[in-house]
């Protein structure tokens, strides 16, 4: 947390980085329950896994800046803004144009993201003269 040399900064991103652990591990061993509970066939699978790679990858980063500190992660940071608000976009999306019975499969996941959204947007702002 030193490193961000911002506590609310680093608590934020802290709490972003455990939601974003939570998800990877949704994605990576309970790929076939994560999809069902969500209304997606098993044809799915794939695709969640590389999705939950995708993350592990990202949370592996996110840690790293935890560490060596944000210097030098700018580019960084705004790709996974720029990936954070497009999930955010698609999942609401989703819930509005959806039938009812599908969209109550997806409100959970995007109240979840709408928070992760905001702790990242609140944490980035707040170190991003520091990338």
């Amino acid at each position: 947390m030193s490193k961000y040399e911002d506590t609310p900064a680093a608590i934020a991103m802290i709490l972003f980085t455990l939601g974003g652990i939570f998800y990877v591990g949704q994605l990576l061993f309970m790929t076939e329950a994560w999809l069902s509970d969500n209304g997606i066939g098993a044809e799915a699978i794939g695709l969640a896994r590389v999705l939950g790679f995708t993350w592990l990858g990202i949370i592996v980063v996110l840690i790293r800046t935890f560490t060596n500190g944000p210097a030098g992660t700018g580019a960084f940071f705004i790709a996974l803004v720029i990936a954070q608000i497009g999930i955010f976009l698609n999942l609401w999306h989703q819930y509005f144009t959806l039938d009812p019975t599908r969209a109550a499969s997806i409100i959970d996941d995007a109240g979840i993201v709408t928070v992760l959204t905001a702790l990242l947007l609140f944490g980035w702002s707040r170190i991003r003269s520091k990338t």
